[in-house]
């Protein structure tokens, strides 16, 4: 054993403020600890500095104990100068103590510290610059505040700790020996270093969980788990390292599993107090304490410390590291889940290992490569780790052939290790961890613990859980890929005690198709006919022949590429019979069965899932059989299905799939008794005339009857009913009953032409009502929109669009005060009674106008008055109108002034105003939608600017209409599609909210039928001083869905309005130090989103800026203002004192005729 010198300490400080007291007990500590220490009070009085210096030059690590009028000392501040000179050498350690002083008030010179430093005239200190900036730089090194502890003895043991740590961590490891200065202080053997990357963010996350500060009242024991390889025991090991040095005791005991397996399960508690001269558990935790105890697998382990909680010291810190939340989770006071990499993080941890030269990394098809990798290891360490490994230095036509096995083979070090949490899984526990890897994986956690069908399932997937072999998310099971290779790896084994599971094609068909005797023990087979090319020829007892009968839980016959059955190829032929007579089945899927009914041995007793869609099965079996936990039925598109009887006695089932069955003309009157029903689906099912007689389904929540043609009559019971779909049926009506259905969300009567009327006073009963849908109903007797007589708050869709009803429904404001009230009698609420967001009354042949009830409509995002033949005037709409769309409206002539209710609490959205063919609009209208939109845009400019919510793409507001002229107050117009303006300087100061851009369209004939349409400017700034800026807007358009498309008449008007924030992005840079471009070329252009629209022409456009009212009046600069301009500032100083929110108040109270109706001259 080598004798070495312990390092030694150099204590900087100001002998008046802490000699005699401070420092006295801090050199007592020192001696006590052996502390290799020195302080001037070891010098012989009259000493000059640079003896000091040389004590400097002598010493490892330097304490600069900082107090209140250190300052004052030009001698400790030289000294700390030099100090910080040997530490920017690296032949120092330094470490600031701040007593009784503020670390600010150091690092910036600020309070009494700036007072004692400065003493008299600056100037007079040539040395302050020195000064100053060693202070700046030993703050911002990690010391200890006297502030932090209660009493100078704690602070006075940390500084030794800290002294002790930085000693142990600067000596090698042959003279470790002789610094044990401290019984208690174990040296722990090194550990595998957690990768660099995410390491900081994952320490602070769990030093969150443990409370940072070791001097608090209480003790934290905090648990570290998650999936096996992401880096638990390397997490708690670097906090370890970080943070042992704060407390008297530490320990980090490794492998705590096997050491209890081999001695016991009271190993760790031996080993805690082995060694330490404890005599009972209460002296275990007598001091503060840090522990680290490494993959702990039974709470009988760690018990002791929750017998013994009380006992342990306020401010120990303790961490657990397991596999199993369980074996802790009534230990621990809190649970830190490692999270996985990122995709940055895996990416470079992956790199640091598949290449020896990284430049390399960004070559050829690597990148690719290392991205599909890092894909399959999903945020794993040890698995990003050990595939890099794998292929290190190899071509990437290696690395192809690897990627391509990885889901099929495990890496063998990544098998070990996750083979251990494999291994320590209960029978149960592994049927569930094998069935979902090689079967069940991202299916709902409900239906997995259904099919598992043990009385043991649901804790079986408890358990997965709780030990990280999968997760839950959003309701679905989901499970890492590792783990899931792992899983099919050792499911494909038939010497599973549970037998095995066939999921890989070559298998299942080389196994169906061999002659060879024996019956294998197999759990489940799925096999994917997508991949098999020739088809496969069963016989009779093919089963029977190849498959323990006593052991088959799961049979899928499927098609991964086209589960809709494009393709009308059987790939797997039967003879007219087949022998399936197991007893344990749980779940059947075959899609296109070929017979037409399950054989006659198929005991459905434990049948859970039956699924035969595109079958041609005329009935399910022969005759009713008990299948009591049948609980799911999917025969959609079964067309030979015509009998249903079969399935009467099961009672159980909760989801049935009838769709597209058109053969199905009636429905079992056993049906009643299937009380657990949830969902239904007979879309399609064109021979049902009716549901059974009295049919009372309480638990039904979806009931789909969509395209029933023949569906004549509705009557049912169900008091939860959420989705009735009655859409395309022959119901003439809905009996009143329907008032009962409290709970329904969306009622949907689309395409019902014969519905001649709705009951009176029952759609006001149905609270839940969200979804209202009666478009198509053209039935000439539906007239009108049934009485209410209580509001329908919480309606948001209604779509009334191909109806004969003749006026609006008023859903609003039918009873107490608000009756008949309009907006100058009651000014509107933002908390608006109705919560409707959607009217659709597209191609109505009858309404003349829309009710005036409708601008109480506070949330009514979008109205659709398309094909609104007869309409001839529209009042004045709600504020947060997002799109009004009365294309077509070829007897609009006239709309509300104002079109809209625009107040201060107008909702900040995009909004368009489309007039589009409507030919006999007349002038005063087209004026009020260019005012109406004017007025929105200038509120939303204010809004976006306000809140800064950065560049928009399309134009705050658009309006369009038929028209062949610029409006006259455009400052700048031109023909054709491009304009250059002349700018005034100075132009986007002083109240600039946005520009103004119109544009007007030739369509060279009425019959091209556009889908798509979009106006489109880009906006480009020039200044011979600075570089070009520019910016793309969308200022009007159409987006159509279906096949019909629109036509336009004639030429065409489209306005838009742009913030001012995508003027002021297209500024930044050069423009911004000096004068804005003069200068602007504007070009529009019509396309189709993807590319421009030959069929129609820009004949003429238009650009202008806009303000705010009256921004300009004064001004030396008024003069540089255009006509057209200044007609816009005479918009807004109209509108200015309208949007006040206490004028507009005042006004409403003050006029009971005040309709809040604005001036806009043209």
């Amino acid at each position: 054993m080598i004798n070495a010198l312990p390092p030694r300490v150099f204590v900087n400080f100001r002998g008046e403020d802490l000699r005699d007291n401070f420092i006295s007990h801090l050199e007592t500590a020192f001696r006590d600890g052996g502390v290799n220490y020195f302080t001037d009070n070891l010098l012989r009085p009259g000493i000059n500095l640079q003896t000091l210096f040389k004590e400097i030059e002598d010493s490892d690590i330097a304490l600069a104990v900082f107090s209140k009028r250190y300052s004052k000392s030009h001698w400790c501040l030289d000294e700390l100068v030099k100090i910080m000179e040997r530490v920017e050498q690296n032949k120092l350690q330094v470490i600031p103590i701040f007593f009784k002083v503020r670390v600010e008030d150091v690092k910036k010179q600020t309070g009494d510290f700036e007072r004692n430093l400065l003493g008299g005239d600056r100037r007079e200190k040539p040395d302050m610059p020195k000064w100053e900036k060693a202070l700046r730089s030993v703050t911002k090194i990690k010391g200890l505040n006297s502030d932090k502890c209660r009493n100078e003895s704690e602070l006075i043991i940390d500084i030794v700790q800290r002294l002790k740590n930085g000693v142990e961590k600067n000596i090698s490891p042959s003279t470790s020996a002789s610094l044990s200065c401290n019984p208690d202080t174990v040296i722990e053997q090194p550990h595998k270093d957690l990768p660099p990357y995410g390491i900081e963010k994952r320490l602070n996350q769990l030093q969150g969980k443990l409370f940072l500060d070791f001097n608090c009242a209480a003790s934290r024991i905090v648990g570290v788990v998650g999936m096996p390889g992401i880096g638990k025991t390397s997490l708690a090991t670097a906090y370890y390292n970080k943070w042992n040095y704060k407390v008297t005791i530490h320990k980090n005991i490794p492998s705590i599993r096997e050491n209890s397996k081999s001695h016991g399960t009271v190993w760790l508690r031996n080993t805690l107090l082995n060694g330490q001269d404890f005599n009972e558990e209460a002296d275990m935790f007598s001091k503060k304490v840090l522990y680290v105890l490494d993959d702990v697998s039974h709470v009988d382990q760690v018990k002791f410390l929750n017998t013994n909680r009380e006992w342990i010291k306020g401010g120990s810190k303790i961490i657990i590291t397991t596999r199993d939340k369980s074996s802790i989770q009534d230990i621990v006071d809190d649970i830190y889940v490692v999270p996985y990499l990122n995709d940055k993080e895996a990416l470079q941890l992956f790199n640091s290992h598949a290449f020896v030269d990284q430049t390399i990394s960004a070559t050829g098809n690597f990148p690719n490569l290392s991205k599909s990798f890092v894909e399959y290891a999903d945020g794993n360490p040890l698995a990003l780790e050990e595939l890099g490994k794998e292929i290190r230095g190899k071509e990437d036509v290696h690395w192809k052939a690897r990627l391509a096995t990885l889901p099929h083979i495990c890496n063998q070090n990544i098998l070990t290790g996750l083979r251990t949490s494999y291994d320590r899984l209960t029978c149960q526990q592994k049927d569930a961890f094998l069935d979902i890897a090689c079967f069940f994986r991202s299916e709902e956690e409900d239906y997995v613990k259904c099919l598992l069908d043990d009385s043991k399932s649901c804790e079986a997937v408890r358990d997965l859980t709780e030990k990280y072999m999968i997760c839950i998310s959003a309701g679905r099971i989901e499970m890492h890929n590792l783990l899931c290779t792992l899983g099919k790896e050792l499911g494909s084994s038939y010497k599973n005690s549970s037998g095995g599971r066939m999921w890989e094609h070559e298998e299942t068909i080389e196994t169906l198709r061999s002659v060879k005797e024996g019956k294998k023990k197999v759990r489940g087979i799925f096999l994917d006919t997508s991949k098999v090319s020739n088809g496969i020829a069963l016989h009779t007892n093919t089963f029977v022949e190849r498959f323990d009968q006593l052991n088959l839980r799961y049979l899928k016959i499927y098609d991964s590429l086209c589960p809709q059955q494009c393709d009308s190829d059987c790939k797997v032929n039967l003879p007219d019979e087949l022998e399936l007579p197991f007893q344990e089945i749980r779940y059947l899927h075959w899609l296109k069965f070929p017979l037409d009914k399950l054989p006659p041995d198929f005991n459905p007793n434990n049948l859970i899932d039956l699924r035969l869609p595109y079958s041609k099965v005329e009935r399910v079996w022969e005759s009713a059989k008990k299948a009591p936990r049948l609980k799911w039925v999917d025969l959609s598109y079964s067309t030979m299905l015509s009998d249903l009887t079969a399935l009467s006695k099961a009672i159980n089932l909760q989801r049935l799939n009838l769709e597209g069955c058109t053969n199905l003309s009636k429905l079992p009157r056993e049906m009643k008794n299937m009380k657990s029903l949830v969902f239904i689906n007979l879309k399609g099912c064109i021979m049902l005339s009716s549901l059974p007689a009295k049919l009372s389904l309480t638990s039904l929540k979806t009931l789909i009857l969509s395209g029933c043609s023949k569906f004549v009559k509705f009557e049912l019971n169900s008091e939860n009913l959420e989705f009735l779909h009655l859409d395309g049926t022959a119901i003439e009506s809905l009996p009143t009953s329907i008032q009962y259905f409290k709970k329904l969300v969306i009622l949907n009567l689309k395409g019902c032409k014969k519905l001649e009327s709705l009951p009176p006073y029952c759609l006001d009963k149905l609270k839940a009502l969200e979804e209202l849908i009666l478009s198509g109903c053209g039935c000439e007797k539906l007239t009108r929109f049934p009485d209410i007589k209580e509001n329908m708050e919480n309606l948001q869709i209604l779509l009334l669009d191909g109806t004969s009803i003749e006026e609006v429904p008023n859903i609003l404001l039918q009873s107490g005060k608000f009756k008949d009230q309009v907006f100058c009698q009651q000014p509107l609420r933002m908390n608006s009674v109705s919560l409707l967001r959607r009217l659709c009354l597209s191609g109505n042949k009858k309404i003349l106008s829309l009710g005036s009830s409708i601008s109480q409509l506070y949330h009514l995002r979008w109205i659709h008055l398309k094909d609104c033949e007869k309409l001839e005037s529209i009042s004045t709409l709600p504020p947060n109108l997002q799109c009004l769309d009365a294309h077509n409206c070829i007897s609009l002539k006239a709309v509300a002034n104002p079109l809209a209710l625009l107040i201060p609490t107008t909702q900040q959205v995009p909004s368009s105003f489309i007039f589009t063919n409507c030919e006999k609009l007349e002038h005063a209208a087209k004026n009020e939608i260019i005012c109406c939109a004017h007025n929105k845009s200038r509120l939303l400019s204010e809004a976006f600017n306000r809140h800064s919510q950065g560049f928009a793409s399309e134009a705050l507001v658009g309006a369009s209409f038929p028209g062949s002229e610029i409006p006259a107050w455009f400052s700048h117009r031109a023909s054709g599609a491009e304009l250059e303006p002349e700018l005034p300087r100075h132009w986007s100061e002083n109240g600039f909210v946005g520009i103004a851009l119109c544009a007007v369209i030739l369509f060279e004939d009425d019959k091209t039928r556009y889908n798509k349409l979009q106006v489109k400017c880009k906006c480009v700034f020039n200044n011979v001083e600075t570089s070009p800026s520019n910016f793309d807007c969308r200022i009007g358009g159409l987006s159509e869905t279906g096949d019909e498309g629109r036509t336009f008449k004639s030429t065409h008007v489209f306005i838009g309005y742009t913030n001012w924030l995508n003027v002021k992005k297209c500024q930044e840079g050069d423009c911004m130090m000096g004068c804005v471009p003069t200068k602007a070329s504007i070009k529009f252009e019509v396309t189709d989103g993807s590319k421009e629209v030959r069929s129609c022409e820009i004949i003429k456009c238009g650009f202008s800026l806009v303000y705010e009212s009256g921004s300009w009046e004064g001004s030396s600069r008024r003069e540089n203002v255009s006509q057209g301009e200044s007609v816009l500032l005479s918009l807004w100083r109209g509108i200015n004192w309208f949007f006040k929110p206490s004028n507009y108040i005042a006004t409403a109270k003050r006029d009971d005729n005040f309709t809040g109706k604005t001036s806009c001259t043209n």
